[in-house]
């Protein structure tokens, strides 16, 4: 069984609106999350939808250049699960996570 570690780096720059920074595959483990709030002072807002729900995980005030880890665990994802945020200001959100074949 070979699993596939991936990091991915996604760019918000839409405010005010919720936008999918993850989007879960059949097997998948999102190790980590960590959201970069680089010259920007933003609230940010991290939501779980498990296409039944949507569960607001955390929100927080950043401070300027400061980063946040909105899950202190790995988080099992289901199939087609999403991750979501909500900012105030531009952000970067890493992501890794395993995909099992």
């Amino acid at each position: 069984m070979a699993n596939n570690y991936i990091t991915e780096l996604v760019s918000v720059t839409t405010t005010g609106s919720n936008v999918v920074v993850f989007n879960a595959g059949e097997k998948s483990i999102v190790r980590d999350v960590m959201i970069y709030a680089k010259g920007t002072t933003p609230t940010v807002s991290v939501l779980f939808n498990d296409r039944t729900s949507t569960l607001v995980v955390a929100k927080e005030t950043m401070a300027t250049d400061a980063t946040f880890r909105p899950f202190a665990t790995p988080l099992a994802v289901p199939l087609s699960s999403e991750i979501i945020v909500n900012t105030s200001a531009e952000i970067n959100v890493l992501i890794t996570y395993v995909e099992f074949t």
